[in-house]
């Protein structure tokens, strides 16, 4: 019942953020053009609002751009408002928010009100026999940041006697992956009960099945270290685990961690990772999809992920051709959905299970994370092909579709009417022709003769 109305409320109100501004589009950001500096410029302040206590008034500072404001029901993530301060002023009485607020998710607040009557007061949900692994790279500070906050969830769950005894408490883990120097293990030292792993090949995948060979739990997550997990996460995968028990694999909503430059405000507003605020579940076959499971990536992001260790092993781990880093730097989550999907089991996305990522802070690094998304589309899709005969008709359709929505999207682009900069779209496609033709094979060949170097 419960996955029911969740997956119902999501298809009312979309979840992929509310624009309060003159522009179209009440729901969604599609309205929002090229050359709307009142969004473009930083930087915006993040707020949380929780609805069923008073609504404050939003204040903001004189240098303030406007607020992107998150809005949660007992805690659980519902919608998030875009207040720009040319539209709104700089100060939000809080009679104005509300009326705001209840456009944007009566219905959904009415769902899930119907939804706690009929279930009842519950206890709450057991912990997993769980590994939360981060795989960095010679990023000390940020990963500093990271531990902080599951560290600091590990703790609370310890505190409120939900871990049992010590053994039984989150296993939290870093991988480092192929350093430069002690930085990494010196901030791992740091933190009391944080295990260390060293990972002396580089490649993402390889430090991910580092963190598979160092767990002895039920269930290894992966949070990245440039992103921060919300103080629900632990409580939301319980949740999710409880309502779920047959799925195999658990993602969630990538929110921004801040909204300081303009390369983040554009990559957030265009999409970002948004996959909204509703609970989904993807299974072998998904009705009205055609192209599932080819289209992996709509099922979440490796930057926040739980998967069964016993699943991980029978399929064989990451494909450790992929995530390499350059000149091939992502495709490994998605391909682990999608073989996942394809082994006959079934994947749930959770809408409290979140976290904030730091996203690219310069144009130059947000057009190389768009050129590595269409590269690894395509990068997967010609893997997909020649492997797996049976869906070759849908990674056909995919490829044509995604081909298609690149097109007009620069084109929108070349006009102003798209939200993104016309180089950013030029870059996804460069990433798509490069995909497509070969480098799958040509990086599991480069992976070879990495790893055989590290053997010598």
């Amino acid at each position: 019942m419960s996955q029911f109305l969740s997956t119902k409320a999501g298809q009312i109100h979309g979840g992929s953020g509310t624009i309060c501004c003159s522009w179209p589009s009440p729901i969604g950001v599609s309205g929002v053009h090229m050359w709307y500096w009142q969004v473009a410029t930083p930087p915006w302040v993040l707020r949380e609002i929780e609805i069923t206590e008073e609504i404050p008034p939003i204040e903001l500072a004189p240098d303030e751009m406007g607020a992107y404001v998150l809005l949660r029901w007992h805690g659980r993530p519902l919608e998030t408002l875009w207040l720009a301060k040319t539209q709104y002023g700089g100060f939000i009485p809080a009679a104005n928010l509300r009326r705001m607020i209840e456009q944007a998710t009566d219905w959904r607040v009415a769902v899930l009100a119907v939804e706690a009557e009929l279930l009842g007061e519950r206890p709450p949900a057991p912990l997993p026999s769980l590994t939360v692994a981060v795989c960095t790279r010679n990023h000390p500070e940020m990963l500093q940041r990271c531990l902080a906050a599951l560290v600091a969830m590990r703790d609370a769950a310890t505190r409120q006697g939900r871990a049992g005894d010590e053994s039984q408490a989150v296993d939290l883990l870093v991988v480092d992956n192929a350093p430069e120097d002690d930085r990494t293990k010196a901030v791992v030292e740091s933190f009391p009960g944080v295990r260390y792993a060293l990972e002396p090949v580089p490649g993402l995948d390889m430090g991910r099945n580092r963190a598979l060979a160092e767990t002895d739990r039920e269930w290894l997550g992966f949070v990245d270290d440039d992103a921060v997990v919300d103080r629900f996460w632990l409580d939301a995968l319980a949740e999710g685990m409880r309502e779920s028990p047959s799925a195999a694999a658990f993602t969630g909503p990538i929110l921004p961690l801040m909204l300081e430059t303009e390369s983040q405000l554009r990559f957030e507003i265009a999409g970002g990772f948004g996959k909204g605020f509703h609970w989904r579940r993807f299974g072998p076959e998904r009705w009205g999809d055609p192209v599932h499971p080819a289209n992996a990536a709509d099922i979440g992001t490796g930057a926040c992920m739980v998967l069964s260790t016993k699943v991980l092993r029978e399929l064989g781990g990451f494909d450790e051709a992929l995530d390499t880093g350059p000149p091939l730097p992502g495709g490994g989550d998605c391909d682990m959905f999608y073989r996942i999907i394809r082994s006959g089991r079934r994947i749930v996305y959770l809408p409290g299970f979140f976290v904030r990522h730091e996203h690219r802070r310069d144009l130059r690094g947000l057009a190389r994370q768009y050129y590595s998304w269409g590269q690894s589309i395509m990068v997967l899709a010609d893997k997909n092909y020649r492997a797996d005969p049976a869906t070759r008709n849908r990674h056909r359709l995919m490829t044509a579709w995604w081909v298609s929505a690149m097109a007009r999207r620069i084109l929108r682009s070349l006009s102003g009417r798209d939200f993104r900069y016309p180089g950013t779209v030029w870059a996804e496609l460069r990433g798509v022709a490069a995909g497509r033709f070969g480098e799958y094979r040509r990086s599991q060949r480069r992976m070879a003769l990495r790893k055989e170097a590290h053997l010598r």
